[in-house]
């Protein structure tokens, strides 16, 4: 501006909006460049509020800025200089989106916790779990899950298929990292039945350790699975069969499904878990020793435990013609070779097997050929009757893989001495 202009120009100048006004001053300033500096003046909270300018373009700017403010009503605003408003936008940008205020509670809090040390703590937090996670879905982290389970030779993958479907039908499109407790719990309350949803609940507790391991979560606390609700299960059931329905099995399955004898054999003569039966090989039995070794043991139990074979299970041993590779009749699955799910097999074709039997009027209807088998009720019955036929519960726990309070607890009483032994004692060709 000329000083013709700048003359024209009358002092001081007044800017206003409304009933605000904000008077600009121009005054000598010896230190100055120009030697001239531009006051603002306006009332604020407290008082007369004065700043100072070098420039008359800053100063109309700052003049116009403060006067709508004090038109706004927001008179705190306007006392506000320049740089403290420069100061405010650059620290909600650095806070990309989050509340400011949200931001310095929560620096607030870290400083609390940590006595100051906040930057200390967070590079110790990195260093232990990992500045980051590989975000994966679900379903990404079931698939990896069972295709790790399957290259170590667990058959994870085939005995809960239908555990891990469910798991990706409901779950499969959400990241694992953002799944809730609460999510799972809901989800687990779908099944009434304690067993059932503590089963599905150790399948994602799996899942989801196991993600941990693998850096699909963070490493520094427990995951979300982890802290589900279990369910109070009521005392076991222990289901056992009779001498007599034992005496009968062997003798059907030993003339109708040969295939299925020696899986029969080792649940009921030898008391293997199921697991443990659909695992085993001919090749860890010895019948000259008299004894087999667990091929793959329960996780949690001796790995490799010893079981004595009495002379009965010999003799329906030797019936059976194949003794290599898996006891089991075994499948194809993905180009593998697989044993069957042979105790499974064995319940199904014993609750489907009929007897024909002539009714009043003539007509044939088929009565059940077996009552009822329990689940794990083979080696159920094995514990039971070797506990009643030899007293010996430490002997029996070691080689059923179970603790002697285990045994004590569910299985004794549960057969008189005279069938425990009996049961041990049935000869190749006697049946029903």
């Amino acid at each position: 501006m000329d000083a013709k202009k700048m003359s024209a120009v009358r002092w001081p100048r007044v800017i206003s909006v409304g009933n605000a006004k904000v008077k600009i001053y121009r005054n000598a300033e010896p230190t100055n460049a120009k030697g001239v500096a531009y006051i603002l003046a306006w009332k604020g909270t407290e008082g007369r509020q004065r700043q100072k300018f070098s420039s008359e373009a800053d100063a109309l700017a700052e003049a116009r800025v403060k006067c709508a403010q004090i038109h706004a009503g927001r008179i705190e605003g306007a006392e506000m200089t320049r740089g403290d408003r420069d100061e405010l936008q650059a620290a909600r940008t650095l806070t990309q989106g989050t509340p400011l205020l949200s931001v310095l509670a929560e620096w607030a809090k870290a400083k609390q916790l940590t006595a100051g040390n906040v930057i200390a703590a967070c590079e110790a937090w990195a260093a232990r779990t990992g500045t980051a996670h590989k975000r994966v879905t679900v379903k990404n982290a079931v698939t990896d899950f069972l295709k790790a389970k399957t290259a170590a030779g667990k058959n994870v993958a085939i005995d809960h298929a239908d555990s891990f479907k469910r798991m990706n039908a409901d779950l499969g499109d959400l990241f694992i990292d953002s799944v809730s407790s609460r999510q799972l719990d809901t989800w687990l309350s779908q099944w009434d039945h304690p067993v059932t949803r503590n089963t599905n609940r150790k399948r994602i507790v799996s899942v989801w350790r196991w993600s941990q391991r693998k850096g699909y979560l963070p490493r520094d606390a427990r995951t979300e699975a982890e802290m589900t609700d279990t369910a109070h299960e009521p005392p076991p059931i222990i289901g056992i069969i009779s001498v007599q329905t034992w005496t009968a099995l062997l003798s059907y399955f030993s003339k109708e499904h040969p295939q299925l004898l020696a899986a029969l054999v080792l649940a009921g003569f030898c008391g293997l878990r199921r697991s443990e039966v659909h695992a085993q090989t001919w090749e860890d039995i010895s019948l000259d020793r008299k004894n087999l070794r667990v091929t793959s043991g329960k996780r949690g139990t001796p790995a490799r435990r010893m079981v004595p074979i009495c002379d009965a299970a010999i003799a329906w041993f030797r019936l059976c013609k194949k003794r290599k590779g898996f006891v089991c009749p075994t499948v194809s699955y993905k180009g593998q070779i697989k044993p069957s799910l042979a105790v499974d097999g064995i319940r199904r074709i014993a609750k489907e097997s009929t007897i024909p039997v002539e009714q009043p009027a003539g007509k044939i209807q088929g009565q059940p050929r077996f009552p009822a088998l329990p689940e794990n009720c083979f080696r159920h019955s094995y514990i039971s009757h070797r506990v009643a036929g030899t007293g010996d519960i430490a002997r029996v726990s070691l080689d059923a893989g179970n603790s002697p309070k285990e045994v004590n607890r569910h299985y004794r009483e549960l057969v008189s001495e005279e069938d425990g032994k009996a049961w041990f004692l049935i000869p190749v060709g006697n049946g029903a």
